[in-house]
């Protein structure tokens, strides 16, 4: 399943249930599923978000133990940025890797 973008009147909404307090994050759409504890991410992996790139944007986080986990994937790169800076405000911020 591919996140949408359907509001961002109040807050982001999404077509998918999409937490990200400061004690959980949770996708339904991430692989391998389940809650994370924001401690245990030491880095993002995102893809896709290039000027010239078109498709799919993925926001992998790779945990403390190594761990990879493919939380979100959009259409949109706006969907992303906006994803990407609720989590750094509600989460802290989190080095990053773009993928090319």
């Amino acid at each position: 399943m591919i996140g949408k973008l359907t509001s961002v009147e109040n807050d982001p909404e999404r077509n998918v249930e999409l937490v990200v307090t400061a004690s959980e994050v949770r996708s339904v759409i991430s692989d391998p599923a389940g809650t994370f504890d924001p401690r245990r991410i030491d880095h993002y992996e995102v893809s896709g978000l290039q000027q010239h790139d078109t498709g799919l944007v993925r926001l992998i986080f790779v945990l403390t133990d190594g761990q990879r986990v493919r939380f979100y994937c959009t259409e949109s790169k706006f969907d992303m940025v906006l994803l990407l800076d609720q989590l750094d405000c509600t989460i802290g911020e989190r080095r990053r890797e773009v993928i090319i």
